[in-house]
């Protein structure tokens, strides 16, 4: 599901690498090699009438919503255009999260083992997200996800969804139809992805950019 990720470029690297406007009033977090939700992310989204790199909070909650309702990290691929809690953003608010690889958490009886997914051939990977404006100020994000496809089956039953192509459709605040994304759109394969097992010291909250949120 993404409980957390890894990214090493700094803000020139990425604006150098997807050609992007930086966003002159954003404060950009450092890089981290574990980011956990509720911490600053770096994000590709409009600001106002232009696509451009920014800073948003990873947790996500309208500020339409009741005050009881749970702040999320993640959004489910197949909810996206009907449920009322994510429709008005995947409409109009999507994004891109820049990542050089992700965590996954593997149960086995009382122990989690943690994975780190990347892929060798595309050192910087880009995960679909939507956001939306915070009660408390700034925007808030979540990362699409998706069931778990290749190695990723093996240890979660979720995944992030890795725009492999269509990023500019995804980015396009225009096009705000599913049928339409769906023909731009298009996931990483699974079979490029690499699995590896790190050391359990990545989930402590000592190692971790951030603080803890929840998933609905």
């Amino acid at each position: 599901m993404c409980r957390s990720f890894a990214l090493f470029d700094d803000v020139a690297d990425v604006k150098s690498l997807t050609g992007y406007p930086l966003d002159s009033g954003a404060t950009f977090p450092p890089p981290h090699f574990n980011i956990s939700p509720g911490a600053p992310i770096m994000a590709i989204g409009a600001v106002g009438d232009e696509i451009q790199v920014t800073a948003m909070r990873w947790g996500y909650k309208p500020r339409w919503a009741p005050n009881d309702t749970p702040s999320t990290h993640a959004a489910r691929a197949e909810s996206l255009a009907s449920k009322r809690y994510f429709k008005g953003a995947f409409t109009r608010h999507r994004c891109l999260v820049p990542v050089n690889g992700w965590y996954e958490w593997k149960y086995e009886g009382d122990e989690q083992l943690p994975f780190y997914f990347s892929v060798p051939e595309r050192p910087r990977l880009y995960l679909a997200g939507i956001f939306t404006r915070l009660a408390e100020g700034g925007q808030g994000c979540a990362i699409v996800t998706e069931p778990a496809r290749g190695k990723a089956k093996e240890i979660s039953r979720r995944m992030p969804v890795v725009v492999a192509a269509g990023a500019e459709a995804w980015l396009d605040p225009t096009i705000t139809d599913r049928e339409t994304l769906k023909r731009y759109l298009r996931p990483l394969a699974p079979g490029t992805l690499n699995a590896r097992q790190v050391d359990s010291t990545t989930d402590s909250s000592t190692q971790n950019y951030g603080g803890q949120n929840h998933s609905i």
